[in-house]
């Protein structure tokens, strides 16, 4: 085929990525349970045939003679940790150092962002780091190899870190991408500590999204497919390995700017997952179509399906904000593009924000209301009510002050059995905090006084429960600054006091801190020095709290940073008292190049 090579045509690119078939499951024969292969056979092939339009031939000649073909940008860093302690039982490493770079490489535009990470944590992999993967990109073309992360929608690929391959491609209004590779790497039991007795399967799959529009105005549809492998690695068999999974997520993604200060959003998806895949599969319908869909997905016993929404509607104009956002997550939804869901959930939730007095006052807040229980099936339900203002006031002279108030209640109510009261939860989780401050600035001065008065109180409705479960927190600290403009001289000190009561204990803490900063060589070496010292009283027994801390930032260059920091706590009770003593010395350096 031959290529035009008239200006403003490029070279065209064809990659094609054909993945072997694989085989996901068995079929037990209803009549004599004999296994025999799936008539149709599961397709694990992810055909990206990607057209990359990339005009070398439009390119003007003499602007490339003038960049630089390569050039490279990022940062390389290092650094150790050494901590001793005479705390028996403490699980931290007393020597740690780490390794890590970001590296991007430009070739005529075209980015090839690196990450490397290695740490003495690792010594036992083959590989000598733990985790590379680049992402070049060239205007709207971009491809992920390595150990990726990448997102498609927040209930389907969701920043799963993945090992494998992918494409992203924008031109215009299109919005393509999918990605294929390993999400779970087969893991064998530690013979000589066995935490689990069962293999871990590996885990692969493949995620795409198609979609039109730009950042203000898009629809998106998603289509995943993750699944462990069915096939027990060496020396393993069924009986010792985990029950391989499968999942399979549609979703869908829309914004709208339905006018200049009205913006719609909403994300749905449904996820099918099936805990055994090598579990019987269901029995035929007659409906050619299901029984396809069947035979592909797998669908057994073990199947279920659960749905995810989240919509948003949103205006603004002229320093007001208001919002309105429902969303709603079955029981038991995943994803296995996605680390964690708070299922079982079902909340409205108004927001706004307003400025007032010509800017000066900023006031925030929303108010929610939320559920569980949304099948009806567990022994109980629980309905809470969530609620925070803040607000900001700034004189724009002297004086200003925050303040912020929030509180979340949580109210039981029986389900499928009768709610005993002497166990039912009712409490309201309250929180009051205003902190003013006063600040005096000059040409070479600026002191900062600040008073930070913090109220926490959990409050429990319940009478059978009120006296055991009560809590409540008071905390208040002033601290002042002084910094010195022109010789970089920074003096801060500042005074505390906390208490916290509940049935159980009783604890009081107040003292003092103090700190001094320097820059030096032309602010080339900042040091800081701080200590603080506390009388902690803890259910009668009194105890000492003290902690001091040197930190030194040198530059010699822009490209060089040099950093030291050394820590030393002490926490001393008497040997009857119910805190332990102790005593921890923790030290960092580290070095880093950035280029």
């Amino acid at each position: 085929m031959n290529l035009p090579a008239a200006p403003g045509r490029g070279i065209m690119m064809g990659v094609i990525l054909i993945f072997r078939r694989k085989r996901w499951g068995i079929h037990l024969s209803s009549a004599n349970r004999r296994i025999k292969p799936v008539l149709m056979k599961r397709l694990l092939l992810l055909y990206l045939s990607v057209l990359f339009a990339v005009p070398l031939l439009s390119q003007n000649f003499e602007n490339i003679k003038k960049e630089k073909p390569v050039t490279l940008s990022g940062s390389l860093s290092a650094s150790t940790n050494f901590y001793n302690t005479n705390l028996t039982g403490s699980t931290r490493d007393p020597f740690l150092f780490l390794v890590n770079g970001n590296i991007n490489v430009s070739v005529y535009g075209i980015n090839l962002p690196f990450t490397i990470m290695y740490s003495n944590r690792n010594f036992d992999y083959s590989q000598p780091f733990n985790r590379f993967g680049v992402s070049p990109q060239y205007k709207w073309i971009k491809l992920h190899l390595g150990y990726r992360s990448v997102t498609h929608s927040s209930f389907t690929l969701a920043g799963q870190t993945f090992l494998g391959a992918g494409v992203e491609l924008n031109p215009g209004l299109l919005r393509f991408s999918a990605v294929y590779g390993r999400f779970k790497k087969q893991t064998v039991p530690n013979t000589v500590n066995p935490i689990d007795t069962l293999a871990t399967p590996s885990r692969n799959g493949y995620s795409i999204k198609l979609g039109f529009g730009n950042e203000k105005s898009f629809f998106d549809i998603i289509a995943m497919k993750i699944a462990d492998d069915t096939i027990p690695g060496q020396d393993f068999t069924f009986e010792q390995y985990k029950t391989p999974q499968s999942n399979a997520v549609v979703g869908a993604h829309l914004k709208l700017t339905i006018a200049r200060n009205i913006t719609w959003e909403t994300e749905a998806s449904v996820s099918l997952l099936t805990k055994n895949t090598v579990g019987q599969l269901s029995g035929e319908t007659g409906i050619v179509l299901i029984d396809q869909l069947s035979q592909i997905l797998n669908l057994n016993g073990s199947s279920e399906y659960s749905t995810a929404l989240l919509s948003t509607l949103q205006y603004s104009n002229k320093g007001f904000v208001a919002g309105l956002q429902y969303r709603r997550i079955d029981p038991n939804y995943q994803s296995f593009g996605a680390y964690y869901f708070n299922t079982d959930i079902e909340n409205i939730t108004i927001n706004t924000s307003l400025r007032l007095f010509k800017k000066k006052l900023l006031i925030r807040g929303n108010v929610g209301l939320q559920n569980d229980n949304l099948r009806g099936n567990k022994s109980a339900g629980s309905n809470r009510v969530i609620s925070m203002v803040n607000a900001n006031f700034n004189t724009g002279k002297a004086f200003s002050i925050d303040g912020s108030f929030s509180n979340y209640s949580v109210n039981q109510y029986a389900g499928t059995v009768p709610l005993n009261d002497t166990l039912k939860l009712y409490n309201d989780n309250m929180n009051l905090s205003i902190s003013p401050r006063l600040m005096f600035t000059s040409s070479t001065l600026v002191q900062l006084l600040q008073l930070n008065l913090v109220a926490t109180d959990l409050i429990d409705h319940n009478q059978y429960t009120a006296a055991n479960s009560a809590v409540n927190s008071r905390m208040a600290m002033l601290n002042y600054s002084m910094n010195f403009l022109k010789t970089g001289f920074n003096l801060n000190g500042g005074l505390n006091y906390i208490t916290l009561t509940s049935a159980f204990e009783n604890r009081i803490m107040y003292g003092l801190n103090a700190g001094i900063s320097k820059t030096l060589f032309k602010n080339k070496l900042n040091t800081n020095i701080s200590v603080s010292q506390n009388i902690s009283e803890v259910s009668g027994y009194t105890g000492s709290v003290f902690s001091g801390n040197i930190m030194l930032n040198y530059r010699p260059h822009r490209k060089h940073l040099i950093k030291f920091s050394f820590g030393y706590n002490a926490n001393q009770y008497p040997d009857d008292a119910p805190v332990r003593s102790y005593n921890e010395l923790k030290t960092l350096v580290s070095y880093a190049y950035t280029f």
